[in-house]
């Protein structure tokens, strides 16, 4: 992470950095990020950038927390203003990556080149994707948001219940912006096919029935119950 050094810049040299590092990612995968361009960029010596980071991997670690605290600075003000509904948040988290995308066409790019990079991927996670306890595992974005939810609102038993509910609803969202980066003039129409999506997440895909009150169990707990009965 970045030194103390780098912190004590001003606001407007360190943002300058930050954009200059951007920039670069946006235009090269990230085996061939130059920090000669870099420094370039923000007008800043070769060795005021090493006395700031240790490498070009410590740059894009700052970049990703910086994200990744933005975003959970936006899920938890959504969280408090709506009482806790994470389908409203998933909505909202729509919304901001699509402003991000009108205003910064090179968003999808930056990210991208950065995740080329397989110890990139280690940072947040992404590498031991799909494993099972990916979205549950501690410090994920995923996991995060877990860990603010009253899970108490949910038809789940658990974390690990919860944690298929995550990785359901990111995938959704990761469809939708993938369609609107490549479809910006069909917005209206990606965004009521994503939120149907989510509708179909809230109140599931079956209709209701006259059997609709009697005790029913999850694909999971069906399992667990005939392996429980042939252990007996």
């Amino acid at each position: 992470m970045p030194t103390e050094r780098f912190y004590r810049l001003p606001e407007s040299k360190r943002q300058a950095i930050r954009e200059a590092a951007l920039k670069e990612l946006a235009r090269v995968p990230f085996d061939k990020v130059s920090i000669n361009q870099i420094i370039r960029n923000a007008d800043i010596s070769r060795g005021s950038f090493y006395t700031y980071f240790i490498d070009k991997q410590d740059m894009v670690e700052f970049l990703l927390k910086d994200t990744f605290e933005e975003m959970q600075k936006l899920c938890k003000e959504e969280l408090d203003s709506n009482g806790g509904d994470y389908f409203a948040m998933v909505e909202k988290m729509f919304e901001y990556f699509v402003g991000e995308l009108q205003k910064n066409q090179n968003m999808v790019s930056i990210a991208r080149n950065i995740f080329s990079n397989k110890d990139n991927n280690e940072l947040v996670g992404m590498a031991r994707w799909p494993s099972p306890h990916c979205a549950a595992m501690p410090g994920s974005p995923a996991r995060w948001m877990i860990d603010n939810l009253d899970i108490d609102r949910f038809r789940l038993m658990d974390v690990e219940d919860f944690s298929s509910l995550v990785v359901l609803a990111m995938s959704s969202l990761a469809v939708a912006l993938k369609q609107y980066y490549e479809h910006p003039k069909q917005l209206e129409e990606i965004r009521r096919l994503f939120l149907k999506s989510l509708d179909i997440l809230k109140y599931g895909s079956y209709k209701k029935n006259k059997d609709a009150g009697k005790e029913h169990f999850t694909a999971v707990e069906k399992d667990e119950k005939v392996r429980g009965d042939g252990n007996e």
